[in-house]
């Protein structure tokens, strides 16, 4: 399994480009022709001032993406915007690339399928939750994904073991990041009142005066938030709420902002993410508008989690982890 940096923040780009790819810079040096301890010495040049476990962790991850994957191998890689695990097959060799937006290495890949992590078990979530930005995923999990995907087959083998690592700032994000899907395996347990209320719980802890809408025909309207009580104040935040698995589509945004009335801000929150058509949809729009997924939403609420009153607390409670400076 690959990490696609820190959030999944290169997990779309991967997926369209067919690749993956590390970040950490050798000066395009080729890495794929060096030993262990020349790639160890090259880091240790550009980086002196590295701590030694921060510099083992490192160099056995680059060594690993340059040496011990190999082509026709399996590879995993996280999307958490969709919550998909994407399963592929290396296609290609450890090369350098000259384009600032990329990770400074990649491989070629062939994306072939992807697994649900909300019907994975929960064993396989918290392995694959692991803090490194490549490790090895067991047969169980393996299996486990590919049961997700309806390909369940016989694993080849793969390298095993982890590498040793420092709690650094790369370990902090990727346990950060763990904690945020755990959240968000949550959340999805929730009903749809509750996660209207944790709607308003958040935008409440931003400052604002929510209330939920009564039930019935809404118009697109299931929480309405503004700076003050009497929602005389701009902006008036206009808030849908879709909690239901499925990507919403481009006419449902279509239709939400077409119900908006002048001066209003629209906020669209939906678990089960967005298309790209409906992302489109709401960039191009002429009044001011906000898609919120689910790794969105949660991100939020993490941030403001200490101004949220005890009864959005006891919808979603969370536990702060405290981590050595």
């Amino acid at each position: 399994m690959i990490r696609a940096g820190h959030g999944g923040v290169y997990a779309e780009d991967w997926l369209d480009k067919g690749k993956i790819g590390i970040g950490w810079d050798f000066g395009s040096k080729d890495i794929a022709s060096m030993k262990r301890e020349q790639i160890r010495a090259t880091y240790l040049a550009e980086h002196p001032n590295e701590s030694k476990n921060r510099v083992a962790a490192i160099v056995g991850q680059v060594y690993r993406f340059a040496h011990e994957m190999t082509q026709g191998q399996t590879v995993v890689m996280y999307d958490p915007a969709s919550r998909l695990y994407h399963i592929g097959v290396i296609t290609g060799d450890c090369v350098p690339t000259r384009d600032e937006d990329d990770p400074a290495y990649t491989r070629t890949v062939r994306w072939e399928t992807s697994a649900s992590r909300d019907a994975l078990k929960q064993s396989s979530k918290n392995s694959l939750g692991g803090i490194q930005t490549i490790f090895a995923v067991s047969d169980e999990v393996m299996n486990d994904l590919r049961s997700a995907t309806g390909t369940s087959q016989p694993i080849p083998e793969e390298a095993a073991g982890e590498d040793a690592s420092d709690d650094n700032e790369d370990t902090r994000a990727a346990t950060y990041d763990n904690g945020i899907e755990l959240i968000k395996d949550r959340v999805n347990q929730l009903d749809w009142e509750d996660m209207e209320r944790l709607v308003a719980g958040l935008l409440k802890a931003m400052g604002y005066c929510a209330r939920i809408t009564p039930k019935g025909p809404d118009g697109g309207r299931d929480v309405i938030a503004s700076p003050d009580a009497l929602g005389l104040e701009s902006p008036r935040i206009v808030v849908e709420v879709k909690h239901r698995k499925g990507a919403m589509g481009a006419s449902a945004i279509r239709s939400f902002i077409g119900g908006l009335r002048t001066n209003d801000h629209g906020l669209y929150v939906s678990t089960g993410g967005f298309t790209r058509e409906a992302r489109y949809e709401a960039d191009r729009s002429n009044v001011p508008m906000r898609l919120l997924d689910l790794d969105g939403f949660v991100r939020h609420y993490v941030d403001v989690y200490d101004k949220t009153d005890e009864e959005t607390r006891d919808i979603l409670p969370l536990t702060r982890i405290w981590w050595p400076a």
